[in-house]
């Protein structure tokens, strides 16, 4: 039995990542698809649209066999340590072959050859990126800029970007995973406007934001996600977006200090002293990141730190995470029959704690704790902007277990 590992936040799951699931499948050979999947706080500094057990239900239904949580730790970090974090839980398993990701090349050699020129970083290239850094240009666009300027064809995009990071973590872990790559149909990461039946995530979460469940957005995704959404609008009210942390983001902004300010991830160069200023005179989320943003901090720059003063989350945390030490455990969300056996040959096959239930998981690790104890606040904090009363109850982490799905 061969196995296919996807790294996914499915916000929401999609037609592309439908057909992401079957061309995986179709390349590798692969009979099983493991996804690990960002929890309720992701990769740009958003909350999820849906919960982390509405969108591991949606995968299960459309081709995924097991979902496993990413920790917000990593979920909410630029692309190297997102990447990290993902790599790390799908080599810890012990059973997955292959690692299979969206890219806008498709061509895994090219992004290969990229790959080494980041790890080993000769000079013209460091050169390069800090000339760009000087500049006032953030580092992920500086990094950009100097691979375009030394390939023929313009890597530089989201999604190779991700998938370079994810091909340094299975470098850096010496993993056995071997990585494939699809290319991109039909859209652009940042597109807007729905392009048909393949749309980006983007594009769906604007039109969510705009017009609701739309007869457009019923044709951008799998009927199942579709029903789920309604599902959950019925019970759990209106999807999840950043401006419903509002009042909750400026509290924690105006009660730290600045050496509280300081002491978040990536807060560098003074940075908490404007957003601290621009905290006070700021109404909305809005005002607040178009005041405090440059070309350096970018709005998602941005809105990763209000996603960590939200969580509390530290320098120290992030440090942690990074290590080559440290472990992580494997949480899962959902899973199907296929699921279940994957499940017994992970047991099988890993040393690292495997969580079906909250309230079983006990660790002799400080980091290992801390980081559970984050996932934990992550879902208390997301539910706390649900309309329905009865979501907000704290501990929801410790009530729920998998999604099981025949």
């Amino acid at each position: 039995m061969s196995v296919t590992g996807i790294i996914s936040e499915y916000n929401p799951f999609h037609n592309g990542h439908k057909y992401n699931c079957n061309m995986a499948k179709k390349i590798t050979g692969s009979d099983c698809i493991i996804s690990v999947m960002s929890g309720n706080f992701l990769q740009r500094g958003e909350p999820a649209l849906f919960d982390k057990w509405l969108r591991s239900k949606m995968a299960i239904l459309e081709g995924v066999d097991l979902v496993i949580e990413l920790p917000v730790i990593y979920s909410c970090q630029p692309a190297e340590n997102f990447a990290y974090g993902a790599v790390k839980i799908l080599n810890s398993l012990g059973i997955v072959d292959y690692l299979c990701f969206g890219s806008e090349s498709g061509d895994i050699d090219e992004l290969m050859k990229v790959t080494n020129i980041l790890i080993n970083e000769p000079e013209y290239f460091r050169n390069h990126v800090q000339k760009n850094i000087l500049e006032g240009i953030t580092y992920s666009k500086a990094i950009g800029d100097a691979i375009n300027s030394i390939t023929d064809a313009k890597i530089a995009q989201p999604n190779n970007i991700l998938g370079l990071e994810y091909l340094k973590a299975i470098r850096k872990l010496k993993s056995n995973i071997e990585p494939v790559t699809i290319k991109r149909i039909n859209n652009e990461y940042h597109d807007t406007c729905l392009t048909g039946a393949i749309s980006g995530a983007t594009a769906i979460r604007e039109e969510i934001k705009l017009n609701g469940l739309s007869d457009k957005l019923s044709k951008a995704v799998p009927k199942s996600t579709f029903d789920i959404m309604t599902q959950s609008y019925k019970y759990q009210g209106s999807p999840i977006f950043i401006e419903d942390f509002s009042d909750l983001i400026f509290y924690q902004l105006r009660k730290s200090s600045l050496r509280d300010l300081a002491v978040l991830p990536h807060i560098k160069e003074g940075l908490e002293n404007r957003i601290k200023a621009k905290s006070n005179t700021s109404t909305t989320l809005n005002d607040l990141i178009d005041c405090v943003k440059t070309k350096r901090y970018t709005r998602t720059y941005l809105q990763r730190i209000l996603c960590y003063t939200l969580l509390g989350m530290t320098k120290d945390d992030v440090l942690h995470s990074k290590s080559s030490k440290s472990i992580v455990y494997i949480r899962v969300l959902a899973l199907n029959k296929k699921g279940r056996v994957l499940l017994k040959k992970i047991k099988a096959n890993s040393s690292y704690p495997i969580i079906n239930k909250a309230a079983d998981f006990k660790s002799k690790d400080k980091f290992l704790n801390r980081m559970f104890e984050l996932d934990v606040l992550a879902t208390d904090i997301y539910n706390l902007v649900k309309k329905n009363p009865e979501c907000k109850l704290q501990k929801q982490d410790y009530l729920k277990s998998p999604n099981y799905m025949d």
